[in-house]
C-alpha cells in the first residue's frame, strides 16, 4: 500500500482550454495507476482520481462522504464556499439524502421523461421557427440551448420557465465574472445572493402548491410527503432548487457542445438528423465525450485504500468524470466519437446513491433537441472559429454565447 507524499501536488481543479476534450493533464495523471496527490485553491490537500475502475469504486463506496458541511469536504472554488451552509440533495448523505430522494424519484423514471417527449418535440420545433424566421444565423445558446433546458427542466417540477427568466438572466452575469476569475469575494455574495433569492421564489411556489393542489409533480410530493409529515417544506424547497439548477446548465451545455462536436464529424451529423434509431447511442456518446459536471468530491470517513494509495479519514477527494469515461482501459480510443459505440456504463451522470436524478430527463431531452436540430438546418455549422467561441476556459465545458448559421 503506498502512502502519501505530497512533493508532486497538482492543483486542483484543471482549467480545460477546449470544451469537449479533457485537459492533457489528466492523460499523464491517469498514468499514474493511483489516485493524486494535489492541493486545493485554498492550500487544502486532497486526491484527485483520474482512472475509471477507481474514480466507480470511490463514487460507490459509503466510506466517502458527500456531506458538504463535513470539514474535510473539499469545495475546489472560493466562490463555492456558500454552499456549505446550503445543503443539498447532491452534497448530503443518507438517511437525510436517502429520505429526501425517495420524495421525488418517482417523478423521474424514464416512463415519465417519455411521457414528456411529445411536449419537447414541440418545443424544440418551436424554437426552431423561431431561429428560422429571424434568418440563417442565431446564438445557438440564447435561441435554443438556454430555453429548451429551462424549459424541460422546469416541466420536471410543474412550473412555468418565464418565471425564471430573470434569474437565469441574473445568474449568466455571475457566471461570466466567475469564469474570469474577477473578483471572487464579490462574485461569492453574488452567488450566495442568488441562492437566496432563488430559494425565496421556491418557497412562495411551493406555498402556492400547498395551498392550491394539482395534476403535477411539486403538488404530489406536498401532498404524498409533506402533508404527511416525512419532508418539510424547507426540504422540498431545497429539492426544487437543485433540480432547477442542476437540469439547467448541464443540459444547456450539452446541446451547444454536443452540436459543436457534432459538427466536427459530418457523417456522424448527418446520421444523427436522419436516423433517429442513432439518437440514443449518440446521447450516450457525446455525454461520456464531454461530461458536463466534470468534478464530484467526497471526503473519507475512515481509512481506505484505493488503488494502492492510502487515503485517511477526513481527507479529502475529487473525483473527475472526464478523466475516467475518457480512460483507455474502459473506452478504446475514447477521445474519438462514434456514435454506434457501446458507451454505457459513463460517470457523466455519477454513480452508486449519487446517480444523477435526472439523467433520464437529460437524456431524452437531447435526444430531441440533437434530432430536431440536425434535422431542421441543414448546413448547420458554427459561425466563429472554435477558439473564439469557446473564450473562457473553465472547470466544467460550458459555452456563453455559440453563434451558428445554416
Amino acid at each position: 500500500m503506498a502512502d502519501a507524499t505530497r512533493a508532486k501536488d497538482v492543483d486542483v481543479p484543471i482549467i480545460r482550454s477546449c470544451p469537449y476534450a479533457p485537459p492533457e493533464e489528466y492523460r499523464t495523471l491517469r498514468e499514474a495507476d493511483t489516485p493524486t496527490p494535489g492541493r486545493l485553491y485554498n492550500g487544502q490537500p486532497v486526491w484527485f482520481v483520474t482512472r475509471y475502475d477507481q474514480a466507480r469504486a470511490v463514487l460507490g463506496d459509503p466510506r466517502f462522504s458527500s456531506d458538504i458541511t463535513h470539514p474535510g469536504y473539499p469545495i475546489y472554488a472560493e466562490l463555492l464556499e456558500g454552499f456549505r451552509a446550503f445543503p443539498l440533495l447532491n452534497t448530503m448523505d443518507p438517511p437525510q439524502h436517502s429520505a429526501q430522494r425517495r420524495a421525488v424519484v418517482s417523478e423521474f423514471t424514464l416512463r415519465r421523461a417519455e411521457s414528456l417527449r411529445p411536449a419537447m418535440q414541440r418545443k424544440a420545433e418551436e424554437l426552431v421557427d423561431a431561429m428560422v424566421a429571424r434568418g440563417n444565423s442565431a446564438d445557438l445558446v440564447r435561441e435554443f440551448a438556454e430555453p429548451f433546458a429551462g424549459t424541460i427542466t422546469c416541466w420536471s417540477l410543474g412550473m412555468d420557465y418565464t418565471d425564471l427568466q430573470k434569474w437565469l438572466d441574473a445568474s449568466r452575469e455571475t457566471r461570466t465574472k466567475a469564469a474570469s476569475a474577477v473578483d471572487t469575494e464579490q462574485v461569492g455574495a453574488d452567488i450566495v445572493h442568488q441562492i437566496l433569492a432563488l430559494q425565496q421564489y421556491f418557497q412562495k411556489f411551493v406555498d402556492t402548491k400547498t395551498e392550491n393542489p394539482g395534476d403535477d409533480p411539486i403538488s404530489r410530493v406536498v401532498e404524498k410527503y409533506v402533508n404527511a409529515g416525512t419532508l418539510s417544506k424547507d426540504e422540498l424547497v431545497k429539492l426544487c432548487f437543485v433540480i432547477f439548477v442542476a437540469g439547467q446548465s448541464p443540459v444547456k451545455a450539452m446541446i451547444t457542445i454536443g452540436v459543436m462536436r457534432l459538427l466536427q464529424e459530418p457523417e456522424q451529423a448527418t446520421a444523427v438528423g436522419t436516423d433517429p434509431q442513432r439518437l440514443p447511442a449518440a446521447v450516450d456518446e457525446l455525454t461520456r465525450l464531454i461530461s458536463p459536471l466534470d468534478l464530484m468530491p467526497r471526503v473519507a470517513l475512515e481509512d481506505v485504500e484505493v488503488g494502492g494509495r492510502l487515503i485517511r479519514e477526513g481527507e479529502g477527494v475529487v473525483v473527475s468524470g472526464t478523466a475516467a469515461n475518457h480512460d483507455p482501459a474502459e473506452y478504446p480510443e475514447p477521445g474519438r466519437l462514434d456514435v454506434r459505440r457501446a458507451g454505457r456504463g459513463h460517470l457523466a451522470f455519477g454513480s452508486g446513491a449519487h446517480h444523477c436524478l435526472g439523467a433520464n430527463l437529460t437524456k431524452v431531452g437531447l435526444e430531441v433537441a440533437y434530432g430536431a436540430l440536425f434535422r431542421r438546418l441543414p448546413g448547420l455549422k458554427l459561425a466563429l472559429p472554435t477558439e473564439e467561441v469557446y473564450d473562457r476556459p473553465s472547470w466544467h465545458p460550458e459555452i456563453e454565447r455559440m453563434p451558428v448559421t445554416w
